[in-house]
């Protein structure tokens, strides 16, 4: 019998007989006690359930140990379900285990350390800031870590290719099932189509978009075709997940759900249209958010954006894209307006540099469509934006300028 079966069943007696016994003693209990005798005899039999219980926690401690150690029992029928809903195969069985939460926030520390490198991240979370992603002294990583790891069901770890389910996954649980196919999927696509260098933010976020987005599709089609879910409902299976995602900036909740939101819908685009479609959209993956979003449009290479050679030491820069730039606007144009702005991204890259007295200054120039796009951004950044940059960072000075089709956004100390 596997290790899942034996939890099982020993989760089942355990109750049932808990149940039994603790209804037996109450029972007892309830009626008057003639004598002495009768009372010990109720402490006898109370002290007896006790270690009944005591001895199936350890029971079912010893089992959930060896689940934890060796591999989790993924039914086979679920293997075959992923690979013809993606029409790929495994490479090599997939490594599945239940992990403590430890062990699952380590799995996406690593994560985060592949994709962006931790260094990097702490950089980018200061450009943030001063880009007016991020209020102060928020650490981007320590974000992104709790976002990933806390109150999830499991998490796919790319470094070591391997999946890690919380020790509270519930086999039998439908919606817990499908959590465990979206991470499936995700370690399907990975095997078959790695990436381990992303050139920016934006490159990543649009691989991702791929990869997660499929995932998080197909979760959606186990749990439409699944009919215990269709005829009693379910409920999130990850809500602490979801309370921490709302509890984010705008900027960064909207750079977080982009894949499970956006991603998916991309993906649906290409699943939809044809086996041929879909394969290709994992061998070419789309290079920047903008192709993710527009995805009837010709995909168009970013414009290249170049920077003087000379100035103080650059510590980091990145490309943010279209969805950077959306999302940048959002909290003060509107969504409609930003939307339409930021339609217009054609490239865009930020420098950060570390001034001669330790200060930063970050300088971010985005590409548009044409210099009358260029203009309209301007206004509305002059608009409904700088006031504010005025007001949350009093010691440093913003300017917003354009060149022809380029706006230039700059954040510096002030002299």
């Amino acid at each position: 019998m596997s290790p899942e079966r034996v939890f099982q069943v020993l989760t089942v007696l355990g109750l049932a007989a808990g149940g039994w016994l603790y209804g037996d003693y109450c029972k007892k209990a309830g009626l008057p006690s003639p004598d002495n005798d009768r009372a010990a005899t109720l402490r006898a039999e109370n002290s007896e359930l006790i270690q009944r219980v005591d001895t199936l926690e350890d029971e079912l401690a010893q089992v959930r140990s060896m689940l934890s150690n060796g591999p989790f029992p993924v039914p086979d029928d679920i293997i075959s379900w992923v690979e013809k809903d993606y029409d790929m195969v495994f490479l090599k069985a997939p490594n599945v285990r239940l992990a403590s939460p430890t062990a699952v926030r380590d799995a996406a520390h690593a994560n985060l350390r592949l994709i962006h490198g931790e260094i990097d991240l702490e950089h980018e979370g200061l450009a943030w800031e001063l880009l007016g992603l991020l209020p102060p002294n928020q650490r981007l990583f320590t974000q992104l870590l709790f976002v990933n790891s806390s109150g999830v069901k499991g998490v796919c770890d790319l470094s070591e290719q391997r999946i890690l389910l919380s020790e509270n996954f519930d086999a039998m649980s439908v919606p817990d099932r499908s959590v465990l196919v979206r991470l499936l999927g995700q370690l399907l696509a990975y095997q078959n189509h790695p990436r381990k260098e992303w050139g920016s933010r934006d490159e990543w976020q649009a691989w991702e978009a791929v990869h997660t987005g499929s995932a998080a599709a197909q979760q959606a089609r186990f749990l439409r075709r699944n009919p215990a879910a269709n005829q009693a409902g379910w409920s999130d299976p990850e809500p602490a997940r979801e309370q921490l995602l709302n509890d984010l900036e705008p900027a960064l909740q909207g750079f977080c759900n982009f894949p499970f939101i956006e991603g998916a819908d991309f993906s649906r685009y290409f699943f939809i249209d044809s086996r041929e479609a879909w394969a290709a959209m994992f061998r070419n993956p789309p290079s920047t958010t903008a192709a993710v979003l527009h995805p009837n449009q010709k995909n168009r290479e970013a414009v290249e954006i170049t920077f003087p050679n000379s100035g103080p030491e650059i510590i980091h820069e990145n490309t943010i894209g279209e969805l950077g730039l959306r999302l940048w606007l959002e909290p003060f144009a509107g969504m409609d307006e930003s939307g339409l702005l930021a339609q217009q991204w054609r490239g865009d890259r930020y420098q950060l540099r570390r001034n001669p007295d330790g200060q930063f200054s970050l300088s971010w120039k985005i590409a548009l469509a044409d210099a009358k796009s260029a203009k309209s951004l301007k206004a509305e950044v002059e608009r409904s934006m700088i006031r504010h940059f005025h007001e949350a960072q009093a010691l440093r000075q913003t300017e917003v300028t354009v060149s022809d089709t380029v706006l230039n956004f700059t954040n510096s100390p002030k002299k």
